[in-house]
């Protein structure tokens, strides 16, 4: 009559019942491996967050450009003019906190939980028969400008 393998070789060769587990340095280096893939797990989801963010705010800038330089182009040549600065408050919130009670009170200026923008249209150059604008929106997020800027040209 053979003998049965006990269940623990049957499942792990290589470790018999006298192997009482594993060693404090294996379970050291294991909790080394596991926190340094949870470490840069985490890194690159915060990454990816701040592109996601940085890319939705560049959107609703370049929407600001697009709605503003549709207007003027749908609208007379009379009206195809420059136009003083335009501070816009954006739609994007870059500030989203869970729970109830927010741990975050924006500055008062609103700064700190919206992206403010400021839209201009600004004359290049103009003729009896034609004329050159360039509108531009501008904005700061976490301390760096940014712009994007777009040249219209109109002829009566």
């Amino acid at each position: 009559m053979s003998r049965r393998r006990p269940v623990l070789e049957t499942c792990l060769p290589g470790i018999s019942r006298k192997d009482g587990g594993l060693t404090l340095p294996e379970v050291m280096i294991a909790l080394l491996v596991v926190s340094s893939v949870c470490i840069s797990v985490f890194a690159g989801l915060s990454t990816m967050s701040r592109w996601a963010l940085h890319s939705a705010i560049q959107s609703e800038a370049h929407r600001l450009l697009q709605e503003e330089a549709e207007q003027l182009l749908g609208g007379g040549y009379a009206g195809f003019v420059a136009s003083p600065d335009e501070s816009i408050t954006s739609s994007v919130r870059t500030t989203f906190l869970p729970g109830a009670q927010p741990r975050f009170t924006p500055p008062a200026d609103g700064s700190g939980a919206r992206v403010n923008f400021t839209r201009r249209v600004v004359e290049i150059d103009s003729t009896e028969t034609s004329r050159a604008l360039r509108v531009e929106v501008e904005w700061t997020w976490q301390g760096r400008a940014y712009s994007v800027v777009c040249p219209l040209f109109r002829a009566r």
